[in-house]
């Protein structure tokens, strides 16, 4: 009877191998029909194999993803790939590359973020090393802030078209990091920089050197930025545009007391904020540990300081979170990568 039937429905993004022939969409599409599932978008993705045929549907809720994946079975598709969808799912794909160009133009730095939504949930991780030679079925892209970014996507291959939409905006990013008031030229600190470090402290905010610090300083001390490029505490690198130093990241080492090795700090200057200089500064530091084969660095964090927190997230690699006393403690583990033997990144 009409008053006892369920009609709840839910989406489902469905994803399969068909062969490239007549008729094959028409088969699949009428299984499915067969359970009342109703295709709301599709993408064709021609490949060597035939063509993957990438699916948004509603369907009953009485339906599981096993019930699915038997109905496009019995409709012809291979390797079918069957999991929840939401609203976002039904933006076409020129669209959702578009919305995400734009996020990548106000936030440089997201750009790992962004690859994962666009290709539905890939997995993206960062190495400090070159580009690689992809293991077949991922996408190996160069990180315009140095290093590069491993794509996978453990379900299903990434097809040809999907890699050149990765690419593309990977492009972007390489073209939005670059400065257009100039070159950012990346070197090691030394005693020498202290005068121009200090100049740079004074040009940045209550706010930003508030992050840095943790404290409500209007001067930093000179004897505490000369520790903090003192060589036998650490490595500090500073960026420079036309001679002035605009950005400095440290990685100073603990002492054997301390339970992890080395704690990261960064410090821009807030015209040069957002421009993706955060990233590049942590990622050398970070290909500098892993050159010391420090395992794991911490850095301490204020829970308002959002595009650090981001950054942190947006390197794709293991990291822990620890909260105390209003501060944040995040440590990135650096093992994995000590075990790939990967090289500094450092002169890139």
């Amino acid at each position: 009877m009409l008053g006892t039937h369920d009609w709840r429905m839910t989406l489902w993004q469905i994803r399969t191998v068909v062969d490239d022939e007549p008729g094959r969409l028409a088969a699949l599409a009428g299984s499915l029909g067969e359970l009342s599932v109703n295709i709301l978008s599709v993408q064709v993705h021609p490949v060597v194999a035939g063509a993957v045929d990438d699916f948004v549907a509603d369907a009953p809720a009485s339906l599981t993803a096993e019930d699915l994946a038997a109905a496009v079975a019995a409709g012809g598709g291979r390797r079918a790939v069957v999991r929840p969808a939401d609203v976002h799912g039904l933006a076409d794909p020129p669209t959702r590359a578009l919305q995400l160009a734009a996020r990548l133009v106000r936030d440089p730095e997201s750009l790992p973020l962004a690859l994962s939504e666009l290709l539905d949930g890939g997995a993206v991780e960062w190495s400090p090393a070159g580009v690689p030679v992809p293991d077949e079925g991922e996408l190996q892209l160069r990180d315009p802030r140095g290093g590069s970014l491993r794509v996978v996507r453990m379900d299903s291959r990434l097809t040809p078209s999907e890699a050149a939409r990765a690419h593309a905006l990977a492009d972007l990013a390489t073209v939005l990091a670059a400065a257009p008031e100039g070159a950012v030229t990346w070197r090691r600190a030394s005693a020498a920089d202290v005068d121009e470090i200090a100049a740079m402290h004074d040009r940045c905010s209550d706010e930003t050197r508030f992050r840095r610090y943790h404290s409500g300083l209007t001067r930093i001390p000179r004897r505490q930025l000369a520790r903090l490029v003192n060589p036998r505490l650490g490595v500090a690198l500073v960026g420079e545009v036309d001679g002035a130093i605009v950005a400095m990241g440290n990685l100073m080492w603990c002492g054997a007391a301390d339970a992890t090795p080395a704690e990261l700090g960064l410090l821009v200057e807030d015209a040069w904020q957002s421009r993706g200089l955060g990233t590049a500064v942590t990622r050398r530091l970070l290909a500098a540990a892993v050159d010391a084969e420090c395992d794991r660095i911490h850095a301490m964090v204020r829970p308002d300081n959002v595009p650090m927190l981001r950054l942190l997230a947006g390197l794709g690699l293991p990291t822990h979170r620890h909260w105390e006393d209003g501060t944040l403690t995040v440590t990135v583990d650096l093992a994995a990568k000590i075990d790939e033997g990967v090289a500094s990144s450092l002169g890139q």
